[in-house]
């Protein structure tokens, strides 16, 4: 098992750099406010963001960004780092569900499970999966989807090897360079977020 890795993680009342208005990303957070699940939903958001963006505040825009409803797949929310998307809200059946309530995809490090470990997980959180197969490739060999419905995710995260596989994961995705999705990062909603 890996050992917790030493980066800065968390917002810590450090200010986020001005920004320009963009009526379009105002929209689509209007939109996600719309939903019976905004007050969840931006509490895992804000959490998320808090505890697995290596040093948000310093890398947004250049090395991870969050979406609301983006033209691609009109997802609820999107967070990618470097290049793939590492999280996201979206209606479960749109990766291996059946329903339209919205579940949570979350990726964690594989080196911090073993069979009996990700056996035990699936036991305790409630509707709980993994998925090795999963069709965003990050370039992380040790990649593991975890998907699980949105009122699962906080049981999920605090589970200690779980809150440290997905900050080695997403660490470890820094390391590769620069987003090109700067245009789709919404800025609105992270201020909404740490307001």
């Amino acid at each position: 098992m890996k050992s917790p890795v030493s980066y800065q993680f968390g917002v810590n009342n450090r200010s986020f750099n001005p920004f320009d208005l963009n009526e379009k990303n105002a929209k689509r957070l209007d939109k996600l406010l719309k939903l019976k699940d905004a007050k969840l939903i931006t509490g895992i958001c804000r959490h998320y963001i808090n505890n697995f963006i290596p040093d948000p505040v310093k890398n947004e825009n250049e090395y991870w960004i969050i979406s609301c409803f983006p033209s691609t797949d009109h997802s609820p929310v999107r967070v990618s780092i470097w290049f793939p998307e590492v999280f996201n809200i979206t209606p479960a059946r749109s990766y291996f569900g059946h329903t339209d309530d919205l579940q949570c995809m979350v990726f964690v490090h594989k080196d911090y499970f073993n069979a009996a470990a990700l056996h035990k997980a699936e036991r305790k959180v409630k509707g709980l999966h993994f998925r090795p197969g999963y069709r965003f490739v990050t370039g992380i060999d040790k990649q593991l989807a975890a998907f699980m419905p949105l009122r699962s995710y906080f049981s999920f995260a605090e589970k200690e090897n779980i809150f440290e596989s997905i900050r080695t994961h997403n660490y470890e995705l820094t390391l590769k360079g620069r987003t090109p999705f700067k245009k789709g990062h919404n800025y609105e909603f992270v201020r909404y977020l740490f307001r």
